[in-house]
């Protein structure tokens, strides 16, 4: 059992004796585990993405509280309590180290050490976010139900699921080019690129989906990173905030080249950035 993360107040402390929140229970996750356990195909995973994204969870923590000063708004300070939350970690059989999710109170109770820590309440974007502000380089991922479907999702791929929509099985797409070129935008994105050594290209088309009622941009990005989901995040992010003043209301998706989305988009298009 491993202590892990920074003093945080962001999640959600159950108290044993009061609870205000809605039982956590995870019934179509649980569901879309078992059916992706028995058949793993793109409909079962699209499946376990969308429920995944939008569950609450059991996590072991240590649960303290510390004093911080506070400013009032009358310019004085004054001390107040706020928790401190020290998050545990998983060993598999294999020593690798995890977050470990509980899907319910029945499956948080399977692990052995559960009595020696308290329990707080996180959902899968309260994790990402934790991950991303204080990185855990012992972590390899989160497990969910580790003594029951034991889902392992490494880093890279929290953050990947975290920050893209999956498409539901048959979802129609349409690629195209651009009929004008938004000058602004790509000379905005372009000056945030030359300080990227690591970016080979990036290509900008539209992407028009027969479940949404607009089109929006679409960034293919091929760059060497580390395969951490760390720094794949933070290169998607600039680029999204380089972009932003530039985007005239439309949306913006970024995928690596070398997801099946990516592939797609690139093929008989020039990159409007190129190392």
């Amino acid at each position: 059992m491993h202590r892990c993360c920074k003093s945080l107040n962001e999640v959600n402390i159950l108290a044993e004796q009061k609870n205000t929140q809605p039982p956590i229970t995870n019934p179509a996750l649980v569901e879309a585990m078992n059916e992706m356990k028995k058949e793993r195909s793109q409909k079962s995973e699209v499946a376990f993405v969308n429920t995944l994204k939008t569950a609450r969870f059991f996590v072991p923590a240590n649960i303290s509280k510390v004093q911080q000063a506070a400013a009032n708004d009358d310019g004085t300070v004054e001390l107040k309590e706020q928790p401190q939350i020290r998050f545990l970690l998983f060993n598999n059989q294999e020593g690798k180290k995890y977050f470990p999710l509980f899907t319910d109170i029945d499956e948080y109770r399977k692990w052995d050490k559960h009595t020696e820590a308290q329990m707080a309440a996180i959902t899968f974007r309260d994790l990402c976010q934790i991950l991303q502000k204080n990185p855990n380089p012992d972590a390899a991922g989160a497990v969910v139900n580790p003594f029951g479907q034991n889902i392992m999702i490494p880093t890279e791929t929290l953050f990947r699921v975290n920050n893209t929509e999956a498409l539901a099985p048959g979802t129609k797409i349409q690629l195209g080019s651009l009929k004008e070129e938004p000058t602004e935008l790509l000379d905005a994105m372009r000056a945030y690129l030359s300080g990227k050594p690591e970016v080979r290209k990036v290509f900008l088309r539209v992407m028009k989906r027969e479940d949404k009622e607009r089109p929006n941009f679409l960034l293919v990005v091929d760059a060497d990173v580390p395969n951490d989901g760390v720094a794949t995040k933070a290169l998607y992010d600039g680029l999204a905030e380089s972009a932003k003043p530039h985007l005239r209301g439309m949306e913006l998706a970024i995928v690596p080249a070398n997801n099946k989305l990516g592939e797609a988009a690139v093929q008989d298009a020039e990159p409007f950035y190129e190392a």
